[in-house]
């Protein structure tokens, strides 16, 4: 066939309730000349039998001897795919039937472009469609973002297979390893979110970044570790500990006026020395900034800083529309 081969490298542990959905939506993509590599990480479940019980030949099973790790058996996928791009797709979600074939033009027609993902709509563990997702789509905008989180779902990921063989998922950032990539590979070539909805991501109780979030929290500061010392933004080990949980929205760290204070500071600081690099989008960057600051502010109930902190006296306008969204999410939610 003259279309490149694409890869969906689907990770499994213990899927059972879930497998099949996902791996049919492989199959009955638009675009056909796929494989479907699913990766067995040593499930003691059905999910075997179920992988095995179909017939179709565009899919290969590989095992872990044991359990091994998401990392692991993320990084076994990317060495057994055979495709000229990369696709990501978790075991409990679904890939909407024209996701592969919309990547797939996209990053035929943009050599520039080393990923892409889509937007997505979130759904419940019985099926329930919810909210629909919409991230930022230019290279700018998504690079800024991911100074301050992960504007990406995982399951909606296509990735150039040389570039991602070459870096691959890093050891030690389990949980969070998909974050940690996509930043190192949005430092060496453009990255894309398609606007279109690409995938259902199922929100259960058994999600890994549900139930380890101590777990995350620590990794993730790792990567926002590695923004500042990017950004050349000197820190102290108290000032990370600031950063990573204002980021991380853990209000709790913040239940004295002192740590506020110091909050606000800080804030300034890493919004002044971000925008220092003219890669990053400043309008974008302080209105990421700012909301999350006024989230703190809200759930620690320090109303009388609304109006006095740096971030107003940097820039009022940009601010003041960023209460007025925050304001007007919180009455939406009463009515």
């Amino acid at each position: 066939m003259n279309q490149p081969l694409v890869s969906v490298v689907m990770p499994v542990y213990n899927g059972e309730r879930y497998l099949k959905e996902a791996i049919e939506s492989v199959l009955f993509q638009t675009y056909k000349n796929l494989e479907l590599v699913v990766v067995d990480d040593g499930s003691t479940d059905a999910s075997k039998s179920i992988i095995s019980s179909y017939s179709d030949s565009r899919i290969r099973l590989v095992e872990n001897t044991k359990n091994s790790g998401i990392v692991f058996t993320r990084n076994k996928g990317l060495l057994a795919a055979q495709g000229e791009y990369i696709a990501t797709l978790d075991c409990d979600d679904i890939a909407l039937p024209e996701r592969i074939e919309n990547q797939v033009n996209f990053l035929e027609k943009n050599p520039d472009y080393a990923l892409c993902g889509s937007f997505y709509q979130i759904m419940d563990a019985s099926g329930k469609l919810l909210g629909k997702m919409r991230m930022p789509t230019s290279n700018r905008d998504i690079v800024t973002y991911l100074t301050v989180g992960n504007c990406y779902c995982n399951s909606t990921i296509m990735v150039r297979s040389n570039l991602a063989k070459e870096l691959k998922y890093t050891t030690g950032y389990d949980i969070v390893e998909d974050y940690e990539l996509w930043y190192r590979i949005s430092q060496k070539m453009k990255i894309a979110i398609l606007p279109f909805l690409g995938t259902y991501y199922r929100v259960h109780g058994n999600n890994i970044s549900v139930s380890k979030m101590n777990d995350m929290f620590s990794r993730v500061k790792k990567i926002y570790t590695r923004v500042l010392f990017d950004s050349s933004i000197e820190f102290t080990e108290h000032e990370l500990e600031l950063h990573a949980n204002w980021l991380n929205g853990n209000f709790v760290f913040f239940n004295s006026r002192e740590s506020i204070v110091e909050l606000d500071s800080w804030s300034a600081k890493f919004y002044e020395g971000i925008t220092r690099n003219a890669t990053y989008d400043s309008r974008l960057l302080f209105e990421l900034v700012s909301e999350k600051w006024l989230y703190v502010l809200f759930k620690t109930k320090h109303y009388r800083l609304v109006f006095k902190n740096r971030l107003f006296s940097i820039n009022r306008g940009l601010y003041l529309k960023s209460l007025v969204n925050k304001m007007s999410r919180k009455f939406k939610y009463l009515k």
